[in-house]
């Protein structure tokens, strides 16, 4: 028997290889004698550069550059072994360095990224870049003004996002993700009139996705005039290669910390049931939490026979992230226990 565990990060929990750990303890409750195959996941937000430099042994670079306030932050990069760098821009200008109070994206910057760009590029040419979890709405002017503007560069370059929104407009960088950042409703059509502003500025055609990471993906797109917007699932999926761990495998377990509509628009759960089903593998997700706003009819479409709520009763959101590798092992014990009775 071959079981994949394949999970995305518990946000505010659990790191995806800490779940896949706490998953394959409850495995082996049941089947002590079979030791299940961990592929800890990320779709192109926080942690993919850990994921993709673990799965191909890659070389690890700590830099001091410009944070998302403007203050100095210790930010990493990756070299993986075909000469391709990963910059993160989480790692730079991720929300997670904002504190709560501080939190506005009038303010915040993508400048250490571009800084992290000329690291990278003094080694390579070859680029991937991630741009979940910002705290930035500035339509990446942080990194081009590390670029003086002037430069395009024709490097191979890989931009990895999970979102298909535009840069401006009512689906538009600000207006679905600025609130997340601290934006109020007035500071929103401030954010949008500045990305406006920036595409008239730059004449770049706009195309799904150009709204990641607050207008991040546009810029790279106007610095990189090769670049291709890629899901991050695919990218992480790929280079784990997952479809050849999928050609035996008889079960997949994956996870996140909630499951709902947005999953199903191309996050890690998503693209791990969906080429999952084309291998006719069966997959089980085990969440934080489950959304009101999909039907199991809907998550079989994309491939999830199943998904369980981790949580035994009503609790607290404390309780669940001091909970969160107990409730999993425990959930995954009884997925194991169903699972040895159609065996």
């Amino acid at each position: 028997m071959k079981v994949l565990l394949c999970p995305d990060s518990f946000k505010g929990a659990l790191a995806a290889p800490d779940v896949a750990a706490a998953m394959a303890q409850g495995w082996q409750r049941v089947f002590p004698l079979e030791k299940p195959l961990s592929l800890p996941l990320a779709d192109g937000g926080e942690g993919t550069l850990d994921v993709l430099l673990r799965a191909t042994g890659g070389e690890r670079f700590t830099e001091t550059v410009t944070g998302p306030l403007g203050e100095p932050v210790k930010a990493a990069w990756g070299l993986l072994p075909d000469g391709t760098a990963i910059v993160e821009l989480a790692q730079a200008a991720g929300l997670t360095l904002v504190p709560p109070e501080k939190r506005d994206p009038k303010r915040t910057t993508t400048y250490g990224v571009g800084e992290l760009l000329r690291h990278a590029t003094r080694r390579t040419q070859k680029l991937i870049i991630t741009l979940g979890g910002s705290a930035t709405n500035d339509g990446g002017t942080g990194i081009l003004e590390t670029f003086d503007y002037n430069q395009q560069l024709g490097y191979v370059v890989r931009i990895a996002c999970d979102v298909d929104n535009p840069l401006t407009g009512p689906r538009g960088a600000s207006a679905v993700f600025g609130p997340q950042k601290g934006a109020t409703p007035e500071d929103v059509a401030i954010l949008d009139a500045r990305l406006s502003k920036l595409r008239d500025r730059l004449k770049l055609p706009e195309q799904p996705g150009d709204g990641a990471a607050g207008g991040a993906a546009y810029g790279l797109r106007w610095l990189f005039p090769g670049a291709h917007l890629m899901p991050g699932i695919d990218l992480v999926l790929d280079a784990i290669e997952f479809d050849t761990h999928l050609m035996d495998a008889d079960l997949v377990l994956t996870g996140e910390g909630r499951l709902d509509s947005q999953t199903l628009g191309g996050k890690a759960v998503a693209g791990v049931a969906q080429r999952a089903k084309a291998r006719g593998v069966p997959v089980i997700a085990l969440v934080g939490s489950l959304g009101s706003d999909v039907t199991g009819q809907q998550l079989a479409d994309i491939g999830i026979t199943a998904a369980f709520p981790l949580a035994p009763g009503p609790c607290t959101l404390d309780e669940s992230l001091h909970n969160t590798a107990a409730w999993l092992a425990n959930a995954t014990e009884r997925v194991a226990r169903l699972y040895a009775l159609s065996s």
